[in-house]
């Protein structure tokens, strides 16, 4: 088996979950092995992490680290890198530049399994950032698939909930205002969404007009491939 190399911390509680999502992933295709994973959290100050979450400034503090989590990782014997946070995907070309060993894009695997599944039209629930920089938007449209983002005022309440999940502060409130920006988007005739923010998956709803996919479990199911490869 592959050593996969996570670079976490972005935010903690789904870096745990990820990580126990490839465990028993791998246990479901082979059995008698546990995978082979490092993982290193990137030190971010939590003041920096919110601003970048919230309105998508500080970007430069986070450069320099996640290149050091990439090196870390490469020499501590990972044999490939995933990123389980799709904001920080921004820097993606300066990580893989950083290390020798390939880094898997959340991006590319979460197109790539939309294209699989022959979905034409989505809306993307994403922190500010994602969304202002694009970096869906080039791949989606090479697959021919269109995409809804939210309203400026439902990707304020975006910010906020996500910002509370990362610190581990969010509550129901959070959970029903994220359903009613999923109302928004059927209200648009959209009725399937990606959680193109991994931390969404701790507050995953249940909704009974829109197939919801999560980045998470893409990105962990594309690491087990590779873990087994």
């Amino acid at each position: 088996m592959k050593t996969a190399g996570i670079i976490g911390g972005l935010g903690p509680e789904t870096t745990a979950n990820f990580y126990l999502e490839v465990v028993f992933s791998c246990f479901k295709e082979k059995r008698q092995n546990r995978p082979p994973m490092l993982i290193w959290n990137v030190p971010i100050p939590n003041v920096v992490e919110e601003r970048f979450i919230i309105d998508g400034t500080g970007a430069d503090v986070y450069i320099p680290l996640l290149l050091d989590a990439a090196k870390r990782l490469e020499k501590g014997g990972a044999d490939f890198i995933v990123i389980p946070c799709n904001s920080v995907h921004i820097f993606i070309e300066k990580i893989r530049k950083s290390v020798k060993i390939p880094v898997l894009s959340i991006i590319e695997e979460t197109v790539n399994f939309l294209r699989e599944k022959s979905i034409k039209e989505i809306g993307i629930l994403a922190t500010s950032v994602t969304l202002r920089d694009k970096v869906y938007e080039a791949m989606l449209t090479n697959a021919d698939i269109s995409y809804k983002s939210p309203s400026d005022e439902d990707q304020n309440k975006m910010g906020i909930i996500i910002n509370n999940l990362v610190q581990s502060k969010h509550t129901e409130v959070d959970k029903q205002e994220l359903l009613g920006i999923i109302d928004s988007f059927v209200s648009q005739d959209v009725h399937t969404i990606i959680l193109a923010c991994t931390d969404l998956q701790l507050i995953v709803p249940q909704h009974d007009h829109v197939k919801i996919y999560d980045t998470m479990k893409i990105l962990a199911n594309s690491t087990v491939r590779k873990i087994l490869r």
